[in-house]
């Protein structure tokens, strides 16, 4: 990740900073996941 730390004030998370692939795929999932649990809770079941 060759962006700033940060930008207008937002952060940007550790983990994008780190390089470490693996990690930032991790990351991305727990985001997405967490959006659609905010959004639309009724698709994600038993694991919302």
């Amino acid at each position: 990740y060759t962006r700033p730390a940060e930008y207008r004030g937002w952060t940007v998370p550790e983990v994008l900073l780190s390089g470490h692939h693996a990690e930032i795929e991790k990351w991305k999932q727990e985001q997405r996941l967490e959006r659609t649990r905010r959004r639309r809770p009724d698709l994600l079941g038993d694991e919302g």
